[in-house]
């Protein structure tokens, strides 16, 4: 049987991960990733002003490209399993990237998704996801805050929630259990779309599959399908293990969509704002080399907060988006990670400074929220996703300038309160919204208008 010259290139990923050098970890941490980060940050000259929040120097943007390419190149990835640097020759680089498609389409029939490619300051449709991605919710309370996003309108698809239980029982990683939650967070996804009436609404999972497990018994008949927006990830900082090598090449050998993520560490050891920036761009590029997904997000975490709403991290987030924008065909995605909970407005400020910061910056996704950085069990709802999608909308055409003036206005929104943490963490779900109705408590709507009109007027856009 012949194979693809796609496929054959993914084999050929695989056996890095068996014949590369063997290294030592912490060698990798320290040598690989940190000194090699604060060498190419001087070579290239990956510096802005400050107070700069949405730089608009395009040839800054493309240094930080030549950066993150010859970090890619130069470093590569470190497989966990085999204690092994995985490495790519310029050539075969060029060659990866040239395959990663300008546009796709997720879902079937009405509710199917245009994904496209986007430039920086370009006024252009912009898509927007919503979804607790991955906060441990309650099983009773899963379907009631899926439907919380799903019933909005101005979301085009849908990413999961985390099962906390299965059944009643914890779910193990790489157990049989974790199929079980798999399973289950399938057939309650399509309740969700059945309930809200957009069947062929694509779906972000399994968000129940810590291993390759989960994600492999589902993705198959009767489970999550093709056209949903299936999941592999690196490994802070730029490593790879043999699960997400697993689900890469089952999504290549069946022909899923996937979405390759990746949380670069802000004070870890890429080090400041202009390392982050370099390990933004070669994280995107090496997970497009390594895993061959579809979509890619390099969300980053702060290291004590678990947030990327951290001022100093949204230049290099936002530089990050028109690094890769401008050099490359690649569908990056945009993903706010506030530190703040529901029923703050500190929460929906967090979330309309990063909407503004990269949308214009070329991002081709809007996605989130994960709300109290994900971290508190039911601390989400859909008014959050809803409040994101309309700042997202509302910034296409932005010029950078025009954006970098007005994050500088909603930052000192809440850069004061990030500190205090769990302070700010919000309530449940169940205090947010009418279990029954699936509807905003009025505190809570109330708060969402209030802001919206603080937006409109701060910002001089129309939500």
């Amino acid at each position: 049987m012949e194979i693809s010259e796609v496929y054959s290139y993914m084999l050929s990923v695989l056996d890095k991960a068996e014949q590369g050098p063997v290294l030592d970890e912490n060698d990798w941490d320290f040598n690989y990733i940190n000194r090699t980060i604060k060498e190419l940050v001087e070579k290239y000259d990956i510096h802005w002003d400050a107070g700069v929040m949405v730089p608009a120097d395009d040839a800054l943007a493309d240094r930080l490209y030549e950066a993150g390419l010859e970090l890619a190149r130069e470093v590569g990835v470190y497989c966990l399993d085999t204690k092994r640097q995985m490495k790519w020759s310029q050539a075969e680089l060029d060659y990866i990237l040239s395959t990663a498609p300008e546009e796709v389409i997720l879902g079937t029939g009405d509710d199917q998704v245009t994904v496209r490619h986007r430039l920086p300051d370009e006024n252009s449709p912009i898509t927007t996801i919503g979804g607790p991605y991955g906060t441990p919710v309650p099983e009773e309370l899963f379907v009631p805050i899926m439907v919380s996003y799903a019933q909005e309108p101005i979301l085009d698809y849908i990413d999961n929630a985390t099962l906390v239980t299965t059944h009643g029982r914890s779910i193990k990683a790489g157990s049989p259990w974790e199929a079980v939650g798999c399973w289950q967070e399938a057939q309650l996804s399509f309740e969700v779309l059945e309930r809200v009436g957009r069947q062929g609404m694509p779906i972000g999972c399994a968000e129940d599959s810590p291993s390759e497990i989960g994600e492999l018994a589902t993705c198959t008949y009767g489970g999550f399908r093709l056209t949903d927006w299936h999941h592999a990830s690196f490994i802070s900082e730029l490593k790879v293990a043999y699960a997400e090598l697993t689900k890469a090449i089952h999504y290549q050998h069946t022909g899923a969509f996937s979405h390759n993520f990746y949380n670069t560490i802000y004070g870890g050891y890429v080090g400041g704002a202009e390392g982050l920036a370099v390990a933004i761009v070669a994280g995107v590029i090496l997970m497009k080399a390594t895993l061959n997904g579809t979509t890619f997000n390099p969300g980053p975490s702060h290291a004590h907060l678990s947030c990327n709403t951290f001022p100093a991290m949204i230049p290099a987030l936002s530089l990050g988006f028109q690094a890769i924008s401008r050099n490359s065909k690649l569908l990056t995605s945009s993903f706010p990670r506030p530190v703040a909970g529901p029923m703050t407005k500190t929460l929906l400020y967090e979330a309309a400074a990063m909407a503004v910061a990269t949308v214009p910056a070329g991002c081709s996704i809007l996605e989130g929220i994960q709300s109290a950085a994900g971290r508190i069990t039911g601390h989400v709802t859909g008014l959050e996703a809803k409040f994101l999608a309309q700042v997202g909308r509302a910034s296409v055409g932005l010029t950078r300038s025009e954006a970098n003036e007005l994050v500088n206005r909603i930052v000192p929104l809440y850069a004061e309160d990030q500190n205090l943490g769990q302070a700010i963490q919000g309530v449940p779900f169940q205090e947010a919204y009418n279990v029954e109705t699936l509807q905003p408590v009025p505190g809570w709507q109330k708060m969402y208008e209030e802001v919206c009109r603080e937006m409109e007027d701060l910002l001089g856009l129309t939500l």
